[in-house]
Parts: C-alpha cells; sequence; structure tokens
C-alpha cells in the first residue's frame, strides 16, 4: 500500500503503543526520503516553519493555511492539489484556481493573440466555460443607530449639543 492514499497507517511507537500516522505525515516523510533531504534543510530553502513541519510529520497538525500548503508544494515538488487532497481540503484548491483564472486568462490571451487569435479566443472560451464569472458577495450595509438615551446622559454638553437640554434647563 502506498502511503500517498488517503487510508491512515499506523507506526509502533517507542512505548509499544500505537499512533495514528495522518496521510499527509505519510506522505511528507516518504518525500522528503525520496529528495534525501532534512527537515531543516527543506524548511531554510523554502522559507518553512521548521515547527510546523515538525508538527505535520507528527501527525499532530492536519490543517493548514493556503501559504503553508503552497510552499509546502512547492518545496516537495508535487501539484498543490495533491496535498489540499490529503488534508480534505480540496474546496481550497477550487478557490486558489477559481481566483486566479481570470488572470491566467487574460495573459494566455495576450501572448496568445499575437501568434493565433483563433487559438486565444478558443482558449478564453475553454477558461470561460471551466471557471465561470463568480457573483460577489452581496453586502448589505449598515445603518448607523442612534446612540441610546443613556449614553447622552452621561455627558452633558452631549446633551446640549444634541438638542435635548436647553441652556438653563
Amino acid at each position: 500500500m502506498s502511503t500517498y492514499t488517503t487510508e491512515v497507517t499506523t507506526e509502533t511507537g517507542s512505548d509499544n503503543s500505537f499512533v495514528i500516522q495522518t496521510p499527509l505525515a505519510a506522505f511528507v516523510k516518504e518525500r522528503l526520503a525520496e529528495l534525501e533531504i532534512r527537515q531543516s534543510v527543506f524548511c531554510r530553502r523554502n522559507t518553512f516553519d521548521q515547527g510546523l513541519l515538525s508538527k505535520i510529520q507528527n501527525s499532530q497538525v492536519n490543517s493548514l493555511t493556503i501559504e503553508s500548503v503552497l510552499k509546502l508544494a512547492v518545496g516537495l515538488g508535487v501539484p498543490p492539489q495533491h496535498l489540499f487532497k490529503l488534508i480534505d481540503r480540496l474546496d481550497l484548491h477550487d478557490l486558489v484556481l477559481q481566483t486566479y483564472a481570470r488572470e491566467f486568462s487574460d495573459v494566455l490571451v495576450t501572448h496568445l493573440e499575437v501568434e493565433s487569435p483563433e487559438l486565444a479566443q478558443e482558449a478564453q472560451k475553454a477558461l470561460s466555460t471551466a471557471f465561470p464569472e463568480v457573483d460577489p458577495p452581496s453586502i448589505r450595509i449598515r445603518r448607523k443607530r442612534a446612540p441610546a438615551v443613556s449614553t447622552y446622559q452621561k455627558n452633558g454638553d452631549s446633551l446640549l449639543k444634541a438638542g435635548i437640554l436647553r441652556n438653563g434647563s
């Protein structure tokens, strides 16, 4: 069985107890061994947090930020999608793709238009189909509420300015 699968593997600890190893931990350990690179060297080369990498390898952490996944993917030389799958967050992979789809489409079309306008149109159409425009979330503007009466009672000057108190009352 390859450790690249999402099945949970176990290893025997020093006290003969079983430690559950996450798929991410198994993959990272195996990949670092394949690359013949030590943890400290990997972290230095890729500006990756050594403490976080240690926690990943010891199955203490399975939730990562997008930045951490991308740095780990670059350093390990694997597609980010594989790491997002191992941590069960393919939704983040889709989000990253969707975020860059429009920018990539513009860059691709700009470069292809000179060589082949037809190919540029086909590429743009394919990207538009794969990553349709997403409406931004609707934002409701919050109205300012008038301060509570107790706020005015704390400061006589505010009461005068608000027209609640009159001079001499």
